[in-house]
This record gives structure tokens, C-alpha cells and sequence, in this order.
């Protein structure tokens, strides 16, 4: 898969000679909405023998310029890697900066869609919309579509249990924690990159020694309390629960993000590595003592162990 925008500059990418399918979107955390369009968008490409390309953008519109910034849940590294899974040819990244923003409607079709990237076909979703302010949408599409020569297909809404899958339904279910729903919307559960560094040792006096790790600044963060958790480090799976809060307990005021692994030993300060939330076990508890804190942390450990069973490690 070619990721133009990443591994590839912008300027290498060439036009197919056979045509190009393109699917237009931000895929902001490649739930099963965008599942749907990217399966369409692949099905329709083998079909007419077009090259697959997703047309995406490189940070999120709303954080080059919005006043309120939108928390991230997916790397681009992550999603590139789920649309090659799904069958894409290649990904674009496109830089999103202030001359890109005043784009207008059919600059945007004639100029990039067509022009740049030699699109035939476009599959967006009914919520798509595109050029200065948003102004387009798929109607728009549609029309510039004729008059530039390029089909536009657009894919209904999924729904799930009554619920339409969306980026922000997403990010409302790890803000309250309810972290256990999120595959279902997703297709995936939800998962944090970070890095570990040296901690307080907090867990380490009491016996149950713990990675503190700093997550991505950007990304959404569960809130405080216990998860059970599955941790990829350098390639390999390891189950444990992760806790989130200040360590009330032992008097602690900043607010960290640390996990215990159950079977793993030695070293790993420095990883960079993913944690997977399966499920919120409990909120934060301040105990009266460090033996009761220590007890409840035994029928935290039980709990993981019957949650993240069906997961091999």
C-alpha cells in the first residue's frame, strides 16, 4: 500500500493510468461507516480495474483552525494500516492548511479530484461534505461530478443497535467510559498510544509493579478509574488492568496513566506501545489503607482475568 502525505511526499503521487476509484472523507477512527464505503469503494474498483485511493487529511480540519479542538482516536499510522486491511491500493494524507480551507466547491472537483488525482469514481458517505465552509455536500458532488467527468456513489448511514455510527458517538462512549461498547461502533476496540516512562513506584510499594505511561497528548482519555486492558508491546499482547486518577489513596494530585501486566518481566522504559481498553471494571476509590487498596487491587486482577479470557496473549 502506498501512503502518500507519510512514508511517500505529496509531489510522487501519480495519476493511474487505469483510473482511479477515490473515497472522500476524514474516516476519523475507521468506525463500521466507514467500513461500509471503503469495502464499496474496493468492490467498485475491481469492477471497472481502477486503483483504490482513500483522500483524507493529514491532521483534522477542526485542529489547523477550530477554536475548539477535536480529540484524536487513531493515529494515521493506525488508520493506514486498517485500510490496507480492508483492500485500499493507498491512502492520501492531504496537508491541510489556510490556502486548502478557501478552496472553493468546484475548484475542489476539477482542480484536485479530477485533475490531481485522476478520479472516475468518488464514494462518499451522506454526511461528506467539502470546499470553503463546508459549503458542498454530495448533491453538489454529484453535479460537479457530471460536468467534470467522475461518477459519485454515496453510502447510506450504519446503524447499530438504533444508534447512527458516527466519529463523535465514538468519542462520547470513551468519555464516559463505557469502553466495552466501543466495538461495537467501531469494529475494534479503543486504543491509546504512549510512551513509558519512569513513575512514582506507587504500585511497586504495595506489590504490584506498574508501567507509568504519558499517552498521546491529543488523544481521548477514559475517565479516572480501573479497565482491563491489553498492551502491545514491540509486537507482543500482554493482558493486565490499567488505572486512571491521581492515586488518591497515597495523596497523589496529578492525574497519571499507569498499567499493570500480569506475566511480564524486566525492563521496558522508553517503548513507545499501544494500550487496548476492553472494559471498565470500576472509578477511582480512595482507601482508608494501603492493605485495603492492595485487596482491592487482587479482585481488580480476578476480574481482568475473567474479562480478557477469550483474548490469546
Amino acid at each position: 500500500m502506498k501512503i502518500y502525505g507519510n512514508d511517500l511526499p505529496y509531489e510522487e503521487y501519480e495519476r493511474p493510468g487505469k483510473g482511479v476509484a477515490v473515497g472522500l472523507g476524514n474516516f476519523d477512527g475507521v468506525h463500521k461507516g466507514h467500513t461500509e464505503l471503503v469495502k464499496r469503494l474496493c468492490l467498485e474498483a475491481e469492477k471497472r480495474g481502477l486503483q483504490s485511493l482513500i483522500y483524507t487529511f493529514e491532521k483534522h480540519p477542526m485542529n489547523v483552525f477550530g477554536a475548539k479542538k477535536v480529540k484524536l482516536i487513531m493515529t494515521n499510522e493506525r488508520k493506514a494500516e486498517i485500510m490496507e486491511s480492508l483492500g485500499a491500493d493507498g491512502i492520501f494524507f492531504e496537508s491541510f492548511d489556510r490556502e486548502y480551507a478557501d478552496t472553493d466547491c468546484e475548484t475542489f472537483a476539477r482542480d484536485i479530484v479530477r485533475k490531481k488525482l485522476g478520479a472516475t469514481l468518488t464514494v462518499v458517505g451522506t454526511n461528506y461534505s467539502f470546499g470553503k465552509g463546508g459549503a458542498g455536500g454530495p448533491e453538489i458532488l454529484t453535479k460537479l461530478g457530471k460536468k467534470y467527468g467522475f461518477e459519485v456513489a454515496v453510502i447510506d448511514p450504519v446503524t447499530v443497535n438504533g444508534k447512527t455510527v458516527s466519529s463523535t458517538l465514538l468519542r462520547q462512549l470513551v468519555t464516559e467510559g463505557r469502553v466495552d461498547e466501543y466495538p461495537l461502533y467501531a469494529g475494534r476496540p479503543y486504543e491509546i498510544p504512549g510512551k513509558v516512562v519512569h513513575g512514582r513506584k506507587v504500585g511497586r510499594s504495595i506489590g504490584f509493579r506498574t508501567a507509568n505511561i504519558v499517552p498521546r497528548k491529543e488523544f481521548v482519555i477514559p475517565p479516572d478509574g480501573v479497565y482491563a486492558t491489553l498492551t502491545n508491546i514491540r509486537g507482543t499482547l500482554w493482558k493486565g488492568v490499567t488505572n486512571i486518577g491521581k492515586n488518591p489513596t497515597f495523596g497523589e494530585t496529578r492525574r497519571s496513566v499507569e498499567t499493570h501486566l500480569f506475566d511480564l518481566t524486566g525492563d521496558f522504559y522508553g517503548s513507545v506501545i499501544d494500550v487496548t481498553f476492553v472494559k471498565r471494571l470500576r472509578g477511582e476509590i480512595r482507601f482508608e489503607t494501603a492493605e485495603k487498596l492492595s485487596e482491592q487491587i487482587e479482585k481488580d486482577k480476578a476480574d481482568a482475568v475473567r474479562i480478557l479470557s477469550c483474548y490469546e496473549c
